[in-house]
């Protein structure tokens, strides 16, 4: 099965740390940076490490995960949330 982006409108995420459920929805998103590269985190409600990965600079190194309810997401720069299928 391949991966497509759904029809929803990304989400640009500053630096910073977000909650899905409250800052964005639940979904399986792709982050990619904008910009310059930076590391990206997702921590489960539980608080358990889900992702760790570093985004390269100018769209390199893109990362597809599924944000549930409670995840802790945290990145250093600015991210675009891109709703996939």
């Amino acid at each position: 099965m391949q991966v497509r982006e759904k029809m929803d409108d990304p989400k640009t995420l500053n630096a910073g740390q977000y909650t899905v459920g409250i800052d964005l929805p639940v979904s399986r998103y792709k982050a990619t940076n904008i910009g310059s590269g930076s590391n990206f985190v997702v921590h489960s409600a539980s608080g358990d490490l889900k992702v760790n990965t570093i985004l390269g600079a100018n769209g390199s190194g893109d990362y597809t995960f599924y944000a549930e309810d409670g995840d802790t997401l945290i990145t250093e720069e600015a991210v675009k949330m891109i709703p996939m299928k």
